[in-house]
Formats: structure tokens, C-alpha cells, sequence
């Protein structure tokens, strides 16, 4: 059977070198399935529009994503006899490179975070070793003072078809935080696409840092979402110790005291289980 060739995105400039590189080894690594991008995304428990985004270079996965979405496609290249363009290990570390930062005005993956980073690594026998990275000298580092950070206004309150929250759940989230997905989700939920749901809320309790599934939950409760949120939470809390903590105390610097304590019980419970 002929392979399937896959047209890409160009990247935008604006994405850093090492995250770059990252991305166009994911990309090598997709090539190897003849599979739609949406029955891969299946299999590794993402929304078909979050493996998109990786691909493109957004937001970078999860290492656990990165190894499960390895495995899959490894063993369907040794289904079809097809070579893999890489090894797991340097496909993670090319990920940690790409999450690298030089200072808190940089961005994940700068030029200055990344000097440099490893050349490709052979997969066949007898090919040559890949060649010493030369670094260079680190700039100095320069913290921007505080005073002349721009801090956006916020755009007019969206109209929101629900009676604002009430109780001890005080959600704090600017109103320019507001994220398509949560309009997806709430379609998918109101279509009965309770599948598509559950991947969409999985994935953002299990790929999102802390503050963006505070925001998420706060999203979700902002539209009525109200069992959507009690769910990312508790999937989040199925996440390592220091992650449910980092989250916790997101929500609880956000007022979300009631989602905080689901939080820690919810966690709680999964570890004497």
C-alpha cells in the first residue's frame, strides 16, 4: 500500500528554534501512520483539535502524551515495516529543550534558552555518531522592571446565558481568558457527543498547567458547565502529587475554594484506592 502523504501548516515565525525542532520531528513521526489525525488522537486520549495544535506548534504536550502517541506509532511502523525517524529518548529530550527558558521575559524555547540542540539521531546500524554541540556563552540576563509590563484591558463581558455564580466559589478569571474549547465542549455536550466531551475534558485536566485548568474550570462554571468542571477536576486530580498540588493552589489564589477542596479529596481518594 503507498504511503499517505500529509500536507503541513508552515510553522509561524514567532515559534522558537527549539520548539521548532520538536515539531518537525513530531511531524517526521506522524508520517509513519496512514491513520487519520482524529483516529490517532483517539487512541492517545487527546481531542483531535489539541493533536492539531501540537502539530502546529501550540502548546507542547504532555510527556506522557508524547511517549503514548510514541508507542502507537511505533507499533503500527512495525506493522507496516516502515522505520521510525527517531528514538523515544531524543524525542523527549528534544521536548525538554523546547520548554527550556531563559528568563521570565522569554518565551518556552527562545534563542537564548537553546543555543543549540542536539542534530538528528541515526536509527540505522553502522550509521556515524551525531557530531559534539558546541554552546554558546549565555547573555546576561535582563528582568524587565515590573512598572513597565503593559497589562491589557479587558474586552466587554461576554453575554452569558446563565445567572452569575454565587456561594463561595468567587472565580477571579479575567473575562479575556475565555477559550474556544469551552464553546466546543458545551456544543458537544448539548449534541449528546458525550465522547468528544470526555477526551476534550480529559486532555485539559491532564495537559493544561495549574493556572490554565483554573481557568478552564472557571470558564466552565462562568457558562453553567457545572458537572463539565467537577469533572476536569477530577480527572486533574488523578495527576502526580506536586501537579494537584500546583492546581490546587491555583484555585485556591483564585477564590475557588469549594474547587480546591474537591480537588484535594478527589486526589486524596485516588491514592488510597
Amino acid at each position: 500500500m503507498p504511503k499517505r502523504s500529509h500536507k503541513w501548516k508552515e510553522l509561524r515565525s514567532s515559534v522558537p528554534p527549539a520548539q521548532r525542532a520538536f515539531v518537525l520531528r513530531l511531524r517526521e513521526l506522524r508520517e509513519v501512520s496512514d491513520r487519520t489525525q482524529a483516529q490517532i488522537a483517539e487512541d492517545v486520549y487527546l481531542a483531535p483539535t489539541s493533536l492539531s495544535n501540537h502539530f502546529n506548534g501550540g502548546r507542547i504536550p504532555e510527556a506522557e502524551h508524547v511517549k503514548k502517541l510514541y508507542k502507537i506509532l511505533r507499533d503500527e511502523a512495525a506493522t507496516s515495516s516502515r522505520p521510525m525517524p527517531c528514538s523515544l529518548p531524543f524525542l523527549l529530550e528534544l521536548r525538554e529543550r523546547a520548554l527550556e527558558k531563559h528568563c521570565d521575559c522569554c518565551p518556552a524555547g527562545s534563542p537564548e534558552a537553546t543555543d543549540s540542540y542536539p542534530d538528528p539521531q541515526p536509527t540505522s546500524a553502522g550509521s556515524p555518531a551525531p557530531k559534539p554541540v558546541r554552546r554558546r556563552p549565555r547573555r546576561p540576563r535582563v528582568r524587565l522592571s515590573a512598572r513597565r509590563r503593559i497589562i491589557p484591558r479587558a474586552p466587554a463581558q461576554a453575554e452569558v446565558p446563565v445567572p452569575l455564580q454565587e456561594g463561595d466559589r468567587h472565580l477571579t478569571t479575567p473575562a479575556d481568558a475565555a477559550w474556544p474549547e469551552i464553546r466546543t465542549l458545551a456544543e458537544s455536550l448539548s449534541a449528546g457527543r458525550s465522547r468528544d466531551a470526555d477526551i476534550m475534558m480529559w486532555s485539559a485536566a491532564t495537559t493544561l498547567c495549574a493556572r490554565d485548568v483554573q481557568i478552564f474550570v472557571a470558564q466552565c462554571r462562568a457558562v453553567g458547565l457545572e458537572e463539565a468542571a467537577d469533572q476536569v477536576i477530577t480527572n486533574a486530580a488523578r495527576r502526580d502529587a506536586q501537579a494537584v498540588l500546583n492546581i490546587a493552589s491555583a484555585l485556591h489564589n483564585s477564590e475557588q475554594y469549594a474547587d480546591a477542596g474537591l480537588l484535594l479529596t478527589a486526589a486524596a481518594q485516588a491514592e488510597a484506592a
